[in-house]
């Protein structure tokens, strides 16, 4: 549970509002970074799909895990993934039923940003992710496939 000051406004649909402000705060630095390196952009799409993955509104598409199986399993870069956010959302599931448990969340990261890289802290939170998204992980893979094919 994450305290919530007071005031503080609910930006992301299916998160709390203490939860959307860690996520903030903790990749801010990735935000500053991407307009002039890359690789921080794709860490920044990466960190966001495994947060939106996380935080998935009931009938959504499940459009970031996909992006999720896109890079983990089928090798694409997490901005391509990205690129393709139309035709992911006409081809996401939308009645997946959501992972009873995170294995890792915005709060496990955040509180490891002081002895591990945040390179291999969302790298790790992001498997983490799709682990938990594995009972759903066909229907997410032929989802991916369509998409590559498509």
């Amino acid at each position: 549970m994450l305290a919530v000051p007071p005031g503080l406004p609910a930006t992301h649909p299916g998160a709390s509002a203490g939860c959307a402000g860690l996520f903030e705060v903790t990749v801010r630095g990735l935000r500053e970074e991407t307009g002039r390196d890359a690789h921080a952009a794709a860490l920044l799409q990466l960190a966001t799909d495994a947060y939106d993955a996380q935080h998935l509104p009931p009938g959504r598409p499940a459009s970031p895990a996909v992006r999720l199986c896109l890079w983990l399993e089928r090798g694409r870069d997490p901005l391509a993934a990205a690129d393709v956010a139309d035709r992911l959302d006409a081809v996401s599931p939308a009645d997946l039923p959501r992972p009873a448990r995170w294995t890792t969340t915005p709060v496990d990261v955040a509180a490891d940003l002081d002895v591990v890289d945040l390179t291999a802290l969302v790298r790790s939170w992001a498997d983490a992710v799709w682990a938990d998204w594995r009972p759903q992980a066909g229907r997410l893979r032929t989802a991916a496939d369509a998409v590559l094919t498509g």
